[in-house]
């Protein structure tokens, strides 16, 4: 057969071949290797129609054969490793096109080949040399440049392989994976701003990925954004009904957000879909406790225990909704399984070191929570709440500094003003404006202003913003303006929260600024009340017995109407109530005193007025609230009714503060104990009425 037949029969044998049609392009073949059995591009076509029919066997002896009369052939080098590599046969893959390449140096289709190959051996240096070269050779390469920035990913080269994502996105924008590829890169790196639009231009190409949505998910979850995260988990939970993983995180966005009724519903759908998953369990119980679904909470719980007894989150969430329902030493037991359980963690640890507070425990309490700051120093809420704990204690330097971390937990940061000029660091104000402002309670307001004094002598102006109720009060401060939030603020140069000021002039228990009274009341106001109350001849006393039902304390602090006033109703007192919003069920019990206690709430518009009142009268008896700070800033006489060990302000053991010298703390001798305390103050406020006025303040100040 001649050589001009033989190329034909060659040709259209490959025409077949790339029309899909082995078995005529497999019997030219033969025709052509019968009459001359060397032909090598016979034998090499051969052997390429026999891997391709899955005839391993036959095409590595037809590639033999080829190999016998030409061992440089660089095409049947690359047909082997091609062969080889669909044969899971990754070493000798890689081998074949490593011959073939030293042969065909410039061809960079066989460079990216062989990367290819070193990629699936891990053998990530070596690939990305590979890929390096094909690129240089064939810049065109999108597949040589996805490639390449996979061998740099997969060598921890986030940096390097983002600019190979992006050099593969500039020569072809539409490239499937591309853009998914670099959000998940910048992810890695950290850098969650960027990975956003890059995640979003993935899901513009594939809208109906559920997995793109929930990395998009994730991503907008490490930045906060819940809501944002939660829409994105939705669509991938609708996208892949069946995906317990979707509803999972859905649950925990939705929860973040604060939306506790949809997150309830994420949750339970991922519990239908995987009932074993004991973190969703658990999380499904935090939420019902949110929402007050306290029995529901505590069987998610006990459901998530049956199935990992030693599950540390469901003991400590089990223990959070027994504090809840008032079993202080079931909550103790509780969290004290929790870091049985996991010795490490420290949400275990700060959650027992609440419950033992509420138990009475302080000493142990405080040792639970430097336990829980020191296995997450990070934690902003366990740092907080190891400041009360150490404030409760007298170490008010450390305290305080620790106090700064509320500003970095969510919950109370988020109604806290932010101002974009520098923090006061307590250097001379040299001329410079600093504001000061109120970060937490009206209370806490009315507390730290004692400093207004101290600052003023540090040569600069001072703006004070509060609340708008306490703003007309603190007008009496001189040399300061005074503005109610939501006003407009003049220039300042620097800021400072009130809180942080004995932070900045590192305040102890014995530098405490206690000169009162610090705040005055209007005198024309006061000369009002003074001739309304001063009439009547008895010890006149004010009475506050409940604080705001919204503050997180308030089971501890606050008392009914009928536990107190029937109690302090006494020959020679009067009862006077301050008390601003009496709860329904005050109303039989003051509806059955009459006279004996007279109501001058109504006319407390402001705390202006109620400065006024209170300075009026011979005595404050209240519970922890603001009113009880306002007399004491006041220099006047004040006997606060304390829980145990619920606000640290109030230190440990003692009967007097030094924060106000004229308050004297009548404090339960153990939690929820509230008879021994009623019954004190009712024998002391008798011995006042009989004359034994010196009572009025603590021993340690005169009358």
């Amino acid at each position: 057969m001649g050589g001009a037949v033989v190329n034909r029969l060659l040709i259209e044998a490959a025409d077949h071949y790339n029309a899909g049609r082995s078995e005529p392009a497999q019997a030219l073949c033969r025709d052509i290797l019968d009459r001359q059995s060397d032909h090598l591009p016979a034998l090499h076509l051969s052997a390429i129609l026999a891997f391709a029919d899955g005839r391993m066997s036959e095409g590595a002896a037809l590639l033999g054969r080829l190999f016998a009369h030409d061992p440089g052939h660089a095409p049947a080098y690359v047909t082997l490793g091609d062969a080889l590599a669909v044969k899971g046969e990754r070493h000798g893959a890689a081998d074949a096109f490593a011959r073939a390449a030293a042969l065909r140096p410039r061809d960079a289709s066989i460079h990216s080949k062989l990367g290819t190959a070193l990629l699936a051996l891990s053998r990530f240096a070596e690939a990305e040399a590979a890929y390096r070269r094909a690129l240089a050779l064939d810049p065109a390469l999108s597949h040589a440049r996805w490639n390449l920035a996979l061998a740099l990913t997969r060598q921890g080269r986030l940096a390097e392989a983002e600019a190979a994502y992006r050099a593969l996105l500039d020569h072809d924008p539409a490239h499937p994976d591309g853009w998914r590829a670099l959000a998940h890169v910048l992810a890695d790196q950290g850098r969650y701003d960027a990975a956003v639009p890059a995640y979003r231009q993935a899901l513009a190409a594939q809208p109906a990925d559920a997995g793109l949505h929930v990395s998009l998910g994730d991503v907008l979850y490490k930045q906060r954004a819940f809501a944002d995260a939660a829409r994105h988990y939705r669509l991938a939970a609708e996208l892949a009904p069946d995906d317990a993983n979707a509803a999972r995180l859905l649950g925990h966005a939705l929860h973040e957000a604060g939306r506790a009724t949809e997150a309830i519903d994420a949750y339970r759908r991922a519990v239908a879909l995987d009932p074993t998953d004991v973190v969703v369990l658990s999380n499904l119980a935090a939420c019902l406790y949110g929402a007050g679904q306290l029995e529901a909470a505590a069987a998610a719980c006990e459901h998530a225990l049956a199935l990992q007894p030693d599950h540390a989150p469901a003991h400590t969430n089990l223990g959070i909704i027994h504090e809840k329902r008032g079993e202080i030493d079931a909550a103790v037991s509780a969290h004290r399984r929790a870091i049985a359980a996991d010795p490490a963690y420290a949400r275990g640890h700060a959650n027992l070191a609440v419950a033992l507070r509420n138990a009475g425990d302080i000493d142990a309490a405080l040792a639970a929570s430097h336990r829980a700051v020191a296995l997450a120093p990070d934690n902003a809420l366990a740092r907080y709440n190891h400041a009360h704990f150490l404030l409760m204690c007298g170490d008010l330097p450390n305290g305080f500094a620790e106090h700064r971390w509320g500003r970095d937990c969510p919950d109370l940061a988020a109604g806290m003003p932010r101002f974009d000029v520098p923090e006061w660091q307590g250097e001379p104000l040299e001329g410079r404006t600093l504001l000061l402002f109120a970060e937490y309670g009206i209370g806490d307001a009315l507390q730290f202003v004692r400093y207004i004094d101290r600052v003023k002598r540090m040569g600069g102006s001072v703006v004070l913003q509060v609340q708008p109720a306490i703003a007309p009060l603190l007008r009496c401060l001189e040399g300061v303006t005074v503005l109610a939030r939501g006003e407009t603020l003049p220039p300042c140069d620097l800021q400072l929260p009130l809180m942080d000021l004995p932070r900045i002039f590192g305040t102890t228990l014995e530098t405490i600024p206690a000169d009162v009274p610090y705040l005055t009341a209007d005198p024309i106001k006061m000369a009002a009340w003074r001739n309304v109350l001063g009439r009547a001849p008895q010890l006149k006393v004010g009475v506050v017995w409940a604080g705001n039902p919204r503050h997180k304390g308030d089971r501890q602090r606050s008392l009914a109407a009928r536990d107190v006033l029937p109690r302090l109703l006494m020959p020679g007192v009067q009862l006077y109530s301050l008390q601003k919003e009496p709860r329904p069920d005050d109303a039989p019990t003051l509806l059955d005193l009459g006279s004996d206690i007279i109501d001058l709430a109504p006319l407390l518009k402001d705390f202006a007025e109620t400065a006024a009142a209170v300075s009026a009268l011979d005595l404050v008896i209240s519970v922890d609230t603001s009113v009880a700070h306002l007399a004491g800033a006041l220099g006047r006489p004040v006997w606060m009714l304390l829980p145990y060990a619920l606000d640290w302000r109030w230190l440990r053991d003692r009967a007097d503060t030094p924060w106000y010298p004229t308050m004297r703390l009548f404090r339960q001798e153990r939690p929820m104990a509230w008879d021994g305390v009623l019954a004190r103050t009712a024998a002391e406020l008798a011995r006042v009425a009989a004359g034994e006025r010196g009572l009025l303040l603590p021993e340690s100040m005169p009358s």
